[in-house]
């Protein structure tokens, strides 16, 4: 009889999804080990195999979905020579998987109202990290926008990068917590988008006509 070949990787990503599920109905600190390796069908002893402890879960879940969301910026920056469409793709990015994160957010904030799990697992700096990168891609794309004309050289882009990654987060995060309609926060992103591109055109034309009188 040949032996059995175990794809550990798939076996891990079924540990995560049984641990999200579990979470979500439990709660993190409700939550045991025993639950999640009855979820994900496997021995307490397979699971412990993957993960040695149940921080280390948490850590994971959310380390995954970073990781996908940093590897989805970089290729915006190499698809769009526009940087004003660069700014647009990166505001409908930021959105794009909110249902799946709205899952977790009662795991996020259970984390991070508890400073010693938090201390431990490390969330709150992963997502300091995580929004630095979002703000460091509109840095970048503004100076470029700067750089070809596009965008007025009067916009400080460390301020206005900070502020739309700011308004990127307030509004994903009152999504999550609240459950608008789909619909109705479509509206909300349109809106801002009109409000991004009106902002940036109007300070390069008032720019451009000061400097033609």
């Amino acid at each position: 009889m040949s032996p059995k070949i175990v794809d550990r990787e798939a076996k891990r990503q079924a540990i995560l999804a049984a641990a999200i599920a579990v979470f979500a109905e439990k709660g993190y600190h409700a939550t045991k080990m025993a639950d999640i390796a009855h979820k994900a069908e496997m021995g307490k002893g397979t699971l412990y195999e993957y993960f040695r402890t149940k921080e280390e879960l948490p850590k994971s879940i959310f380390g995954l979905m970073l990781e996908a969301f940093d590897q989805e910026i970089a290729q915006l920056e190499q698809a769009h020579t526009d940087p004003v469409e660069a700014i647009m793709a990166g505001i409908q990015l930021c959105f794009q998987d909110l249902d799946e994160f709205a899952y977790v957010t009662p795991l996020v904030f259970e984390i991070l109202g508890n400073k010693d799990l938090d201390r431990s697992i490390g969330l709150s700096e992963d997502f300091k990290q995580w929004l630095e990168s979002i703000n460091q891609f509109f840095i970048a794309q503004i100076q470029a926008g700067q750089a070809q004309g596009q965008i007025s050289s009067k916009l400080s882009a460390p301020i206005f990068a900070r502020m739309l990654v700011s308004i990127l987060d307030g509004m994903a995060t009152h999504y999550c917590m609240f459950h608008f309609q789909p619909d109705f926060f479509s509206a909300q992103v349109n809106v801002l988008e009109d409000m991004v591109r009106s902002y940036i055109k109007n300070l390069r034309t008032d720019t451009s006509t000061k400097v033609s009188t």
